[in-house]
């Protein structure tokens, strides 16, 4: 399996900043999902080359607080596509406070709200912060996310490029948010690597996430924070790839029971031979993978308890928003 939810790119410390509080947000306003108002939220610009923006993006189509780009398969021809992904963008309210909500064509999270048009390409959104973003200074990155719906079947990802899209000063490069095996909250931390992120070229920076091919459809997802730190005091958080899988709610604290977006019932037993499907609402599919995320079994919930005969070895079982990690 795959190390999980953090990258640690090298911490700079080239000269002090001092225009830059201790732990400082930095984080655009249009990122700040936040302190946004409940209601639709629009990717207004896009741009006709494909998995990059134009590079760099024409100063004059920055705006103040931070611009989003989307490009990519399905968005670069067509000002349509912008506007068909955009249907399905909202600003949602949670226990955790506002978030975005990007949901796909025949998802039912959130079902009076709309959903985004049918599209089947993968699509970039790329998020730039702000002209007087920090330089030389220490930054660390958070980003929590979570998909609901149908089990997926390629990586979201997410990076940190230059403005100009050179690669010889990546602050972030390209990390995993969520993979086939996960179901709850994922975490990604990440101390910047900013020193000599001068000139046009590069500031302001761009985050570009990546929504794979076709994984729109009966999927929605949340992004709960997006959040840059100045200064950031204490180590970066880190999590051990093999015993951490994920947290139960947005900001890691313990679950309450009514915390978790669209739970699902039921849950999971084994034993040496067995693995028990308990009370899980009937119709459900339940999908079985090895560690390592390759599709093992799949099974169909048809009554409120069902044994499926196994080979020994480990296992995570998926279903609905919920996966458990058996070892018979």
């Amino acid at each position: 399996m795959k190390t999980k939810a953090l990258l640690i790119s090298t911490l700079c410390l080239l000269g002090a900043n001092y225009s830059w509080a201790a732990d400082e947000d930095v984080t655009p306003g249009h990122l700040k999902f936040a302190d946004q108002a409940v209601g639709s939220y629009e990717f207004v610009h896009y741009s006709s080359q494909g998995a990059n923006p134009v590079s760099p993006y024409p100063t004059e189509k920055l705006k103040e607080e931070g611009t989003v780009v989307l490009t990519g398969g399905q968005v670069k021809n067509e000002d349509a596509s912008v506007a068909g992904f955009n249907k399905g963008c909202h600003i949602v309210a949670s226990d955790y406070g506002n978030m975005l909500l990007i949901k796909g064509d025949g998802s039912a999270e959130e079902p009076t709200l709309s959903a985004a048009d049918a599209l089947a390409g993968y699509i970039n959104v790329s998020m730039f912060t702000q002209t007087d973003f920090p330089v030389n200074t220490p930054v660390r990155f958070h980003f929590v996310s979570k998909v609901v719906g149908d089990p997926i079947t390629a990586d979201y990802k997410i990076s940190v490029w230059n403005f100009g899209g050179a690669t010889t000063n990546v602050p972030l490069p390209e990390t995993t948010t969520y993979s086939s095996i996960d179901t709850k909250w994922w975490p990604i931390y990440a101390d910047l690597n900013v020193a000599g992120i001068t000139g046009d070229d590069r500031i302001p920076l761009r985050i570009r996430y990546n929504i794979p091919g076709g994984h729109l459809g009966n999927r929605a997802i949340y992004i709960a924070t997006i959040q840059f730190t100045a200064n950031p005091s204490g180590e970066c958080p880190g999590f051990d790839p093999v015993n951490f899988d994920g947290w139960d709610t947005p900001n890691g604290s313990p679950a309450t029971g009514i915390d978790a977006i669209g739970e699902t019932n039921g849950f999971v037993a084994w034993d040496s031979q067995y693995i028990y499907l308990n009370d899980i609402d009937f119709g459900t599919e339940v999908f079985i993978y090895s560690l390592n995320g390759a599709l093992v079994k799949t099974v169909k919930v048809t009554d409120s308890f069902v044994e499926v005969p196994m080979s020994r070895g480990a296992y995570v079982v998926k279903y609905g928003n919920k996966a458990s990690k058996v070892v018979l």
